[in-house]
């Protein structure tokens, strides 16, 4: 059979070669793709639910650019992110007004930025089918789409690092081209400083590969670029290196350091939970993160490498991989405060794996020692049994119902009990875990099958770790789509119009409430239903809600720095006009609080979002 299949590709791989040669079938392809991605991605902006983040960046951001706060100013926002975080969707809003509309609409432009940018230098790398196929693993894949349709920093940061790559990659790029990428590279440092190693990092893959004097020409942009967006915002800034550096080697900074205090969010992670989030991470960027990965397992010596240009490229690629990656793992992983955060993380960089697996596909190397192939046999293990682990939520509970009665067994949740003693909570991550195992052995399998019996003299025969790494990357191509991979990711899932519902609770907001009014918020994560409120007062530390907020501290030393506690939410509660309480919330926290004596309540907004409906929005005002 196999030996009859391989006749049967080499006959058709004549007239295959011919069809892949035109070249404006992956031009239609590329742009089939584009559209596939941008239609996903405006139905994600409308139906995804709003996030603490998004609220914060487009409330924030208009805050600032229109004079209302300063950026790390006494008695403000906790301003914790860089400035141009906020002051590129702020600007946006001043100029088509500021809503959650706005917001991500910007973010499908910039989606469609990025993708353009992404055809253009995959393109250069690896040439235009290659460039199709990066914009076809990108629109098949919903998650990433859905990271990258909401108003936050993930598909900003992934446009300009595109651009950084546009600019800068290959062999022979005009000096002011790589000024401009070193410039660029400087204006996220200045929009996320968890990107502050592309700027090193890229200077010196400029001067290995343009040599002294255009390297110096691009450092001498990208510093001055650093300097002078640092300049608007000195000294407050120092707030986020005082944040970020240990304080043992940078006491100079304490004069920048919030108060101590004991965070209410302090969640406590198990083990579990950190690989479920290794993997779920893994799951939806496994395109990307696989051929990275191959690419490195299959990789060739330098003098194996079509020219020493695309060479040092790919080493820069990787270089910066895996810089960012351990930098984003350590800063999930080693503490409680976020460890599923490494999942949208990686969407800042995960570009990158694209642009090295195209870069070096061409070559890897198909005959490999044993060592090579016992890797890769090892690698398609781990991740197969890893995505198992991590589906469990999905597929757990099913699983454990499959009837085994055929082999004369019950079925797998009570043979799990009864002989290993294994209750069904637990055998949810054991059955999803087996069966990722059983998929990854049976692509070693099938890989074994296909180098033993492939028959092609004329050509280099491809070992069994090369087949089994194509394979592994194949079956990811067809799940991608489906819920074992990108289809997975429903955090946010929602439904309906979000857009439409939000700017329906803003307008009835915004007929009750009039201008100059003090409006105390704790109606849910995302602050974007008061950007439709003109002229109001509000409490800045609640714009990050638990995030900001403290169990003690002092309260004027926390309220400087944009942190609150509950002598603080007290105070603001009796001194403000309005109080608006999302009903899940209600019950909970202010059901004694906002009593009949002091407010009187008015007509609640409806539900923000259809998902949830203890969404709306309850409305007191104060008596006078």
């Amino acid at each position: 059979m196999f030996v009859e299949l391989s006749t049967s590709i080499d006959h058709t791989r004549g007239s295959l070669t011919k069809v892949l040669r035109l070249t404006w079938i992956p031009i239609l392809v590329g742009l089939a793709a584009a559209i596939l991605y941008l239609s996903q991605s405006w139905g994600y902006a409308h139906s995804l639910d709003s996030v603490l983040d998004e609220g914060a960046y487009l409330y924030k951001g208009y805050a600032f650019v229109t004079g209302q706060y300063r950026i790390y100013q006494d008695d403000g926002f906790w301003s914790n992110h860089m400035p141009l975080s906020f002051y590129i969707p702020g600007a946006v809003q001043v100029l088509f007004g500021p809503g959650l509309r706005t917001g991500r609409y910007f973010s499908v432009l910039l989606g469609g930025l990025m993708l353009l940018g992404l055809w253009i230098v995959t393109r250069r790398l690896g040439g235009s089918w290659w460039a199709a196929l990066v914009l076809v693993g990108l629109a098949i894949n919903p998650a990433i789409i859905k990271m990258y349709s909401t108003a936050i920093t993930q598909v900003l940061i992934s446009c300009m690092l595109v651009w950084v790559m546009v600019l800068t990659l290959g062999k022979d790029r005009p000096t002011w081209q790589l000024m401009l990428g070193a410039m660029l590279a400087a204006a996220m440092w200045m929009t996320r400083i968890n990107l502050f190693l592309l700027l090193p990092l890229l200077l010196l893959y400029i001067f290995w590969q343009n040599g002294r004097k255009t390297g110096l020409a691009a450092l001498s942009a990208g510093l001055l670029t650093l300097l002078v967006l640092h300049l608007p915002f000195w000294p407050g800034i120092l707030r986020m290196y005082a944040y970020w550096l240990p304080e043992r080697i940078t006491p100079f900074l304490d004069p920048w350091r919030p108060p101590p205090a004991t965070p209410i969010w302090d969640p406590v992670i198990g083990l579990s939970d950190r690989v479920n989030s290794f993997f779920r991470t893994y799951r939806f960027h496994f395109l990307a993160l696989t051929g990275v990965v191959a690419s490195w397992i299959l990789w060739l010596r330098s003098s194996a490498w079509k020219s020493r240009s695309l060479y040092r490229s790919a080493v820069f690629l990787s270089v910066l991989f895996v810089a960012l990656y351990s930098l984003h793992f350590w800063a999930t992983m080693s503490k409680n405060y976020c460890a599923f955060c490494l999942e949208g993380y990686t969407a800042f960089f995960a570009s990158l794996g694209w642009l090295l697996l195209a870069l070096s596909f061409s070559t890897w190397s198909k005959e490999n020692s044993w060592w090579r192939q016992t890797l890769a046999a090892g690698f398609v293990i781990v991740v197969s049994a890893g995505i198992g682990f991590s589906t469990y939520a999905e597929y757990g509970s099913s699983l454990l119902e499959i009837d085994l009665s055929l082999f004369g067994l019950p079925s797998i949740g009570v043979l799990f009990e009864n002989k290993f003693q294994i209750l069904p909570r637990e055998g949810r991550y054991w059955a999803a875990t087996i069966a990722g195992l059983l998929g990854g052995i049976a692509i070693l399998i099938a890989s074994a099958l296909i180098a033993r019996f492939s028959r092609n003299p004329s050509q280099q025969k491809p070992s069994f770790g090369y087949i089994a790494l194509a394979l592994l990357f194949l079956m990811g191509v067809f799940l991608t789509p489906t819920y074992v991979l990108g289809g997975g990711y429903q955090t946010f899932d929602c439904g309906g119009d979000v857009i439409s519902s939000y700017e329906s609770v803003g307008a009835h907001l915004a007929r009750i409430i009039p201008p100059g009014s003090k409006v105390y918020w704790y109606g849910g994560l995302s602050f974007a239903p008061l950007l439709y409120l003109e002229g109001v007062q509000i409490y800045p530390a609640q714009v990050n809600d638990g995030y900001s907020l403290y169990l003690d501290g002092d309260a004027a030393a926390l309220e400087k720095y944009g942190y609150w506690n509950p002598d603080l939410s007290n105070r603001w509660l009796d001194e403000t006009d309005f109080a608006l309480i999302e009903q899940r919330n209600y019950r909970q926290m202010f059901k004694d609080t906002v009593d009949p004596d002091r407010f009187v309540e008015l007509e609640a907004t409806p539900d923000k979002v259809i998902c949830r409906d203890n969404s709306r929005i309850r409305v007191f005002k104060r008596l006078k």
